[in-house]
């Protein structure tokens, strides 16, 4: 179906560019985080609001990066009791309803997210440090990242609902090949 695999591609290339802005925002990080470390202990001069600065882009790291994590499967499970089933329609019904709760922990943070994010916009919510720092991008970026992971984890469910619930998994594969 073109369709179907017009919306995989898609879906793949924006978990694929927020994974790419949270890997900047760690580079961001590390340079920061290195040169505060650096001041701090030879010159007796830390880096400026480096400490409000890590904070916003933690947000930005986390909440970008869990598409990707969503699409390799890669967030924490506990599969004792699903690790132990044969393959069938239990073990399908429980990934389903695996895949509807992280629908709706998603939805539900990209709804609070992209309020949060205009309240913040209206106000111009700025940090407190040195430095002041605009917060509302933050809450962009939490808004955008969990769209994102609601998209792929909706994308896994379709896929299980025509019952192919390898193609998720076949993905991860074949991401693992192309790195």
């Amino acid at each position: 179906m073109p369709f179907l695999r017009f919306c995989d591609r898609a879906i793949q290339w924006l978990g694929t560019a927020a994974l790419a802005v949270a890997a900047v925002f760690i580079g961001l990080l590390a340079i920061v985080g290195t040169a505060d470390s650096v001041g701090t202990q030879l010159l007796a001069t830390p880096v400026p609001s480096a400490l409000e600065f890590s904070e916003a882009s933690l947000v930005v790291v986390v909440f970008m990066g869990l598409a990707f994590a969503q699409h390799r499967r890669g967030h924490v499970t506990v599969d004792i009791l699903t690790g132990r089933l044969r393959p069938g329609w239990v073990r399908t019904g429980l990934t389903a309803l695996a895949l509807l709760a992280a629908i709706a922990f998603f939805a539900i943070l990209a709804w609070r997210g992209y309020i949060a994010a205009t309240e913040s916009i209206a106000i111009d919510e700025r940090s407190l440090g040195l430095t002041r720092f605009p917060i509302w991008p933050g809450k962009i970026a939490l808004c955008i990242g969990c769209v994102i992971a609601l998209l792929e984890s909706l994308r896994q469910f379709v896929h299980l609902c025509r019952g192919d619930p390898d193609a998720f998994e076949a993905h991860a594969i074949e991401d693992d090949a192309a790195l």
